[in-house]
């Protein structure tokens, strides 16, 4: 099965505001956004969006679930994985109140 394209956040229920300091002593805000879970398709599909971004680059996807609750929870579980690919990725950390981590 191949995942939806999503194209759009729609309404934020959840949000945190970070810095992300790259390995070469530069920084940029970041921001990690998630979706309010809607009904996806035509079946019992329910989708939840969520973005992650810095200045330089963003990511937006979702998590599909068989109601709300399981794509949010879904969501939410993603989302530490995520912050440390980017990590990984990018080249540095994200920083949350002045320490390392996104606190997730």
């Amino acid at each position: 099965m191949n995942m939806p394209e999503i194209k759009e956040l729609g309404v934020v229920i959840a949000s945190r505001e970070m810095t992300f300091i790259h390995t070469d002593g530069r920084k940029e805000n970041a921001l990690l956004k998630v979706g309010m879970p809607f009904a996806h398709g035509e079946g019992l599909d329910w989708c939840c969006p969520y973005e992650l971004s810095t200045e330089s680059s963003k990511k937006l996807f979702a998590m599909f679930g068989i109601d709300a609750l399981q794509a949010l929870e879904l969501t939410m579980k993603t989302l530490g994985v995520e912050v440390e690919y980017w990590e990984k990725t990018k080249n540095g950390k994200f920083y949350f109140l002045d320490e390392e981590g996104a606190a997730i």
